[in-house]
């Protein structure tokens, strides 16, 4: 068992949740435990009705994650592996707001764990990439999809099959991060964004992540028919009626989250 690497604290009367990777003395690479640790973390916030906003980070200023614990790596069987990344599945169907803040070394699994978030704010002395291919082996936790769907098919390849590092700026050109700022402004700019998600519905805020990775893997005649019946449902929610009505009244909404 490892010795509490992973911490879990709530802020704003627990609507907000932060997952720390806590083992800098390994550039907080993650264990097999860690990652069931994660995958967990995420089912259990998906039951939390009050829970809105998870922020991911790592501890200390020299990586988010350095990746998955190559030492563990030839004691693993091959039918150990045929789950692989399930942990990083729970993130994207988790139905709350999920942030990658992003601060130094982000690598391999540390780089599909931030994929599996839904927005990423990273320093611009952070470097992001998936060397997989100089070990021998390609991300396995959802890396090469990921990067694909947000990347496309040439950047993609360009930075899996050349194991390159990318620049947190760079990053920003290609989206494969949302936003990058200096270190110094890197905790405000997470605060403002939890706060600004916060403000907003939280039914809409999940039907939105729910008819984009839903609708990425679907056609497009598929895609829009969801979104139709998405949009229709939510005219059947008190937020929907009370943003309207707040719009036509000129003030600020109390959105119920039903």
């Amino acid at each position: 068992m490892d010795p509490g690497y992973i911490r879990i604290e709530k802020s704003f009367e627990g609507r907000v949740a932060n997952l720390l990777i806590d083992r800098q003395e390994k550039m907080n690479s993650m264990t097999v435990h860690m990652r069931r640790e994660i995958g967990q973390a995420f089912r259990d916030f998906s039951r939390d009705n009050d829970l809105r906003v998870v922020v991911v980070r790592g501890a200390g200023e020299k990586a988010f994650s350095s990746g998955g614990d190559v030492e563990e790596f030839l004691k693993l069987e091959p039918h150990e592996l045929a789950a692989w990344g399930e942990e990083m599945t729970e993130i994207e169907r988790c139905p709350k707001a999920v942030i990658a803040a992003i601060d130094g070394y982000c690598f391999g699994a540390g780089m599909e764990l931030a994929l599996s978030c839904d927005i990423r704010i990273a320093t611009n002395r952070s470097l992001l990439g998936m060397p997989e291919v100089s070990l021998g082996m390609i991300p396995g936790s959802g890396g090469s999809q990921r990067a694909l769907r947000i990347l496309g098919m040439g950047r993609s390849k360009f930075m899996l099959m050349t194991a390159r590092r990318i620049g947190a700026e760079e990053a920003e050109r290609w989206g494969l991060i949302s936003i990058c700022v200096p270190p110094e402004k890197l905790e405000a700019t997470v605060d403002d964004l939890v706060n600004r998600l916060l403000k907003l519905p939280p039914l809409s805020l999940r039907a939105i992540k729910s008819v984009l990775q839903q609708g990425a893997d679907a056609s497009l005649s598929s895609a829009l028919e969801l979104e139709r019946k998405t949009y229709a449902w939510l005219r059947t929610t008190h937020d929907y009626v009370e943003g309207v009505n707040a719009f036509l009244e000129k003030r600020p909404p109390d959105f119920k989250g039903k």
